[in-house]
C-alpha cells in the first residue's frame, strides 16, 4: 500500500539565512558519514557534501523542474532516480521520521545551522514548526510516497 504526504518546503530569502536548529541528541554514523540530530518535533541530517550531493533536489528552487518525486521505506529512500539504501543502524532515525509523518500537522522542510559546529554548516531539517517568516519564503511543496 502507497500512501502520500505533502511537506511544505522553504528556502532562506537570502543566502546564508538559517535559524537555529535547537536543542537535539547527535547520532552519527562514522562510516557512512551520516549526522543525524534529533530534537523536539524535528529530525535534521548536517549537509556534508556527500550528502548535499544527494540531497539536494529537495532544497532547490528550481520551478520549472519542481519538486522530485520521493519515496520512503523500511528498505530506504528514493529521490528520482537515486536510492539510498537502509540498514539495521539506520533504524531510530527511521523510526524518528516515521513519528513525525503519522502526526497529523503539516511538515516543514527547510535548511538550519546550529551554534556548536562549524560555521557555515547547514542541516536539512523536517519539522512540525513552521519556520520565521521573516527569514524563509515557502516554494513548492513536495510530495512525498511512503511505501
Amino acid at each position: 500500500m502507497i500512501s502520500e504526504r505533502k511537506i511544505r518546503r522553504y528556502a532562506a530569502y537570502f543566502h546564508g539565512w538559517a535559524t537555529a536548529f535547537g536543542n537535539h541528541d547527535k547520532h552519527f554514523d562514522e562510516k557512512r558519514d551520516l549526522s543525524w540530530l534529533l530534537g523536539e518535533g524535528q529530525i535534521g541530517l548536517i549537509l556534508t557534501s556527500r550528502v548535499k550531493a544527494f540531497l539536494r533536489p529537495l532544497f532547490l528552487t528550481n520551478r520549472e523542474a519542481g519538486p522530485p518525486q520521493v519515496e520512503l521505506g523500511p528498505e530506504g529512500l528514493r529521490i528520482a532516480d537515486t536510492a539510498l539504501r537502509f540498514g539495521t543502524e539506520d533504524r531510530p532515525e527511521f523510526d524518528a521520521v516515521m513519528g513525525l509523518l503519522k502526526g497529523a500537522s503539516d511538515l516543514h522542510l527547510l535548511q538550519t545551522y546550529h551554534v556548536i559546529y562549524p560555521s557555515g554548516t547547514r542541516i536539512l531539517t523536517l519539522s512540525r514548526h513552521s519556520p520565521l517568516a521573516l527569514v524563509y519564503r515557502e516554494i513548492e511543496p513536495l510530495t512525498l510516497y511512503l511505501v
